[in-house]
């Protein structure tokens, strides 16, 4: 399988671009990985939505408090990141509420899937229902192809790619394969913003310091 890293211009400074290359090869390749599924030709025949889902999402939440902001609210952190770096001009509808969109992913696919899965126990209540879509091969039995995954990979947004988020009367609907594309391109746009890059480098140099 042939991992597509992301392309960051400019090159970061060298913690956060390592911090960067380690969560490519802790998360991102694991979704490569896991884009492939099903595959029925070795009697693998999950498709692992939810657990790109939640990959996805544990990215945000790690890239959010070392690369976005250090302070504050975890929460606030997450849906800021989202708000300000993910591609919502680049999604086929345009996003008529970004906030909102990016509330959702938290409320309902980072928050109760990871911590009581798909209860909201504080107020004792189901949460509106989460459908985690893919966009698999001969009527959902495969995987994609490794060109498949590639695409996902580019620069570009795949043509006739669903948008990553659909807001339905009784659902919320995900769209995996849009979440890593748009996951991936969010990095490259926070990457490009050299004032926040810089503050997260000083950050990551002031940690070191505290483990000397």
């Amino acid at each position: 399988m042939t991992y597509i890293t992301l392309a960051l211009e400019p090159e970061p400074g060298p913690r956060v671009s390592h911090l960067i290359r380690r969560l490519e090869d802790h998360y991102f390749r694991d979704v490569h990985a896991m884009l492939r599924l099903p595959a029925p030709a070795i009697e693998v025949t999950p498709g692992c939505n939810f657990a790109i889902a939640q990959v996805l999402a544990s990215v945000v939440s790690g890239v959010s408090v070392t690369l976005y902001k250090h302070s504050g609210n975890n929460g606030a952190r997450f849906k800021g990141l989202l708000v300000d770096y993910y591609p919502w001009s680049e999604e086929p509808q345009p996003t008529e509420d970004v906030p909102e969109s990016a509330r959702l992913i938290y409320a309902l696919v980072r928050n109760p899937l990871t911590h009581d899965l798909g209860l909201d126990l504080e107020t004792k209540r189901r949460t509106q229902k989460v459908v985690v879509k893919r966009l698999t091969t001969d009527q959902g039995r495969c995987g994609h192809t490794e060109a498949g995954v590639e695409a996902l990979e580019a620069k570009a947004r795949p043509p006739r790619m669903s948008p990553t988020i659909k807001i339905q009367a009784d659902r919320v609907v995900l769209l995996v394969e849009a979440f890593y594309w748009g996951i991936r391109r969010m990095l490259i746009n926070l990457n490009a913003d050299r004032r926040r890059i810089a503050a997260a480098e000083a950050f990551l140099k002031s940690l070191d310091r505290r483990e000397a």
